[in-house]
């Protein structure tokens, strides 16, 4: 197929990201990714643009295969509850090159919002406002059809959400109005220490 070419998201908000250091919970062979949250209207060109990556992949799949019919693969993106539209970024982190056998180890190049290069050390995490650069690839095989992945390239992130625990709006609190703070003790950072450590309520 084809060599893809490279496009560039809008910036949205990142969810479950794996930038810095990549995933090897499923895949050993390592793997970064992340999803990004659009506001529909934000959504339609990226998914414009996968719907023509899908169109080739099926006729190229009908070519190669002979088949007249060709199922196609759920798309790299999902609507959630809030009608904003998620879309799946993933790169490999290695793996063995098919045409030349050779091995290879790859990580996504990530940016600050002046363009300098974020460290390794930083850890990005969701609710980071943040845009992808990404190669659309058309695939088939005959058992899962034909469909298309998002490969990642690299980030540039404008607002960076990063730390060592959960934060409250991390938990999907906002500010309100009420009184509580005001009578909020001393023993504050001492509390807050223990929610940043703990990992489920």
């Amino acid at each position: 197929m084809q060599k893809a070419q490279t496009y560039t998201s809008p910036f949205g908000k990142a969810i479950y990201p794996h930038l810095t250091k990549c995933d090897v919970r499923f895949k050993p062979e390592g793997e970064y990714k992340v999803d990004l949250s659009l506001k529909d209207t934000q959504a339609q060109e990226l998914i414009k643009i996968i719907k023509q990556y899908q169109i080739k992949a099926v006729n190229e799949a009908k070519e190669k295969s002979n088949k007249q019919t060709i199922k196609e693969h759920n798309p790299p993106y999902k609507k959630d509850e809030e009608g904003n539209v998620i879309f799946k970024f993933k790169m490999k982190a290695s793996g063995t090159n098919g045409k030349t056998g050779d091995t290879f180890k790859q990580r996504p190049a990530l940016f600050d919002n002046e363009l300098k290069p974020i460290s390794t050390d930083v850890n990005i995490w969701g609710g980071s406002i943040l845009r992808v650069s990404y190669q659309p690839f058309p695939w088939y095989t005959p058992a899962l059809g034909a469909g298309v992945s998002l490969r990642l390239k690299s980030v540039q992130v404008k607002d960076l959400v990063e730390g060592g625990g959960q934060t409250a709006e991390a938990n999907g609190f906002d500010k309100v109005t009420g009184d509580s703070s005001s009578k909020n003790g001393s023993e504050n950072e001492e509390v807050q220490t223990e929610v940043s450590n703990a990992t489920d309520f």
